[in-house]
């Protein structure tokens, strides 16, 4: 029999994806960005059940749209933001292109984080997690 590794740690995983809408049409772009900021909130949830930490940038649109006209931000420094938290991490789940993902891509590389593309690669260490705290007991 395996025995199963017990030491295995949680990742405290990226997700990088689109968030800004690629389009013209005002309305259409408002769905959209709903539809991404949607994957990436799913993808966080996924990520937690299998035992990670995810940190999802697109949780800082509610910050974005609570914001007045005089407290507007440029997209650079939202940029700098994300980044902050992406230098905290040491995996990054990919979802889609877009320029912001597509340069967090690349610092992840640069940087040796564990890469993900899929979240079926993601490993589930909830047992190994559920098997250390029934030893501590």
């Amino acid at each position: 029999m395996v025995e199963e590794d017990l030491t295995a740690t949680p990742l405290v995983i990226y997700v990088a994806g689109a968030y800004t809408p690629k389009t013209d049409d005002i309305h259409d772009a408002s769905r959209i960005a709903n539809q991404n900021i949607e994957k990436a909130i799913r993808a966080g949830i996924e990520i937690m059940k299998k035992g990670h930490i995810p940190y999802i940038p697109h949780l800082t649109h509610f910050i974005h749209i609570q914001m007045r006209d005089d407290e507007a931000i440029p997209k650079e420094l939202w940029y700098k933001f994300d980044n902050n938290w992406l230098s905290k991490c040491n995996a990054l789940l990919y979802l889609s292109s877009s320029t912001g993902a597509d340069a967090e891509l690349a610092y992840a590389k640069e940087h040796g984080f564990k890469i993900f593309y899929k979240l079926e690669d993601i490993p589930n260490i909830t047992k190994n997690i559920q098997k250390r705290m029934t030893l501590r007991q």
